[in-house]
């Protein structure tokens, strides 16, 4: 199973090619805005966040100041156009929802105000259930946010404990509803779980489709090095589900949610007609983004940058008027242009092998060859014309298909 979550895409390719546009580029500008703070770390989490209960929320409404500096900073350095429209802007975490609606709602007016914030742009929010009532709900949806990622995670109280989550059952329901009716609604998910079974995955599916989301994200629980699951893992307090069940619970997920009318348009996503994620989406196919705050990455073809891990490096920097991004193009292009393949798989659309070959410089059947062949000979992925895409097989494999192109 391999449900895995992918929010920032760090890859990228040799430096000097010239730019390709990706399928459908419309132009636009895409921006992820990373705010690290968060009550209390959950157990499973290997993001860039820093824990800080008593001042959470009064820093994270304060990061939106430094958020809009940044902003500038790319400008003058001539990779953020006031000119181009901006299609999405997406807050992500950490806890974003933990900043209050007046410093995001003066934000997104500093966009309006100083950019091209296109007319129905895609403007996104994590939303973790304790932190956000139906007040600031609406708040939220006036000062322009339209999309509501609700962090559900499951909807039984004794794995939200064991994972360190704040929030209840309850407050997952109660925060959902009232983002349905501020906008569109999404539930993230995740399965495989220590010690879960069917029967309670099953449980969890029927509790998020009750609810009538318009999107929901899957992941499948992921033992990061460095996280408090992957200490209790080496340690024997907990065990990861084998390999047959996580598998079931993919075909099993698969099965439910496409039955209840959803599209599986991307390894760990599904979603009601008209109802994917824009910004998202742009991962996927390749496209330029710029990323802000401590801890996120940027890819501005043919360059990517990151943002150090360090709050007080990027409000040193920030406040004296300095980007704070560091270039880290490709070592190998070679191997950064199958990444980025990797990246392009995921949606079921797959890609474009010849537009891939002009972006990145290399065609993967020719310097792949053996590979593809025995990735279609294994039911694994299929060429149609110049288009590649994964089976169904392959979405179940995915983390293998990739380790053989490689």
């Amino acid at each position: 199973m391999v449900m895995q979550h992918m929010a920032h895409n760090t890859a990228s390719v040799a430096p000097g090619q010239a730019f390709i546009a990706p399928p459908g580029d419309s132009g636009g500008q895409f921006i992820y805005i990373h705010v690290p703070f968060c009550e209390q770390k959950c157990a499973y989490c290997d993001f860039f966040t820093v824990r800080d209960d008593a001042n959470g929320a009064r820093r994270a409404s304060e990061w939106m100041k430094l958020i809009a500096r940044e902003m500038e900073l790319w400008t003058d350095a001539g990779d953020l156009s006031r000119e181009t429209p901006i299609q999405t802007i997406f807050f992500g975490g950490g806890t974003p929802s933990l900043a209050n609606a007046a410093a995001v709602e003066k934000l997104l007016d500093f966009a309006r105000s100083h950019y091209n914030l296109a007319l129905g742009a895609e403007i996104t929010m994590e939303m973790q259930p304790n932190t956000a009532d139906g007040d600031k709900v609406r708040a939220l949806a006036k000062a322009g946010v339209n999309r509501f990622s609700i962090g559900a995670q499951t909807f039984r109280e004794e794995s939200l404990r064991r994972a360190g989550r704040r929030h209840t059952v309850e407050q997952t329901k109660t925060l959902f509803r009232e983002a349905s009716r501020a906008g569109t609604a999404s539930l993230d998910l995740i399965a495989c779980w220590p010690d879960q079974t069917m029967e309670a995955w099953r449980a969890d599916l029927d509790e998020a489709l009750a609810l009538g989301p318009d999107h929901i994200s899957v992941y499948e629980l992921t033992f990061h090095a460095g996280t408090e699951f992957h200490r209790q893992l080496k340690s024997g307090r907990i065990e990861s589900l084998d390999e047959e069940l996580r598998l079931a619970m993919f075909e099993e997920t698969d099965r439910v949610l496409c039955a209840a009318g959803f599209e599986h348009y991307e390894i760990s996503n599904y979603a009601r007609p008209g109802a994917r994620s824009r910004h998202n989406e742009n991962y996927w196919t390749l496209g330029n983004f710029v990323g802000l705050g401590a801890g996120a990455h940027s890819f501005i073809f043919p360059h990517r940058y990151t943002n150090a891990a360090s709050i007080a490096s990027y409000e040193k920097f920030i406040g004296r008027g300095e980007l704070f991004r560091r270039p880290c193009d490709a070592a190998d292009p070679e191997i950064f242009a199958v990444e980025n393949l990797q990246m392009a798989l995921r949606l079921a659309e797959g890609v474009d092998l010849d537009w891939f070959a002009e972006r990145f410089g290399m065609d993967i059947r020719q310097r792949r060859p053996r590979q593809m062949e025995n990735l279609q000979r294994e039911g694994l992925l299929k060429l149609q014309g110049a288009r590649a895409s994964l089976t169904s097989a392959g979405v179940a494999r995915f983390d293998s298909v990739i380790e053989f192109l490689l």
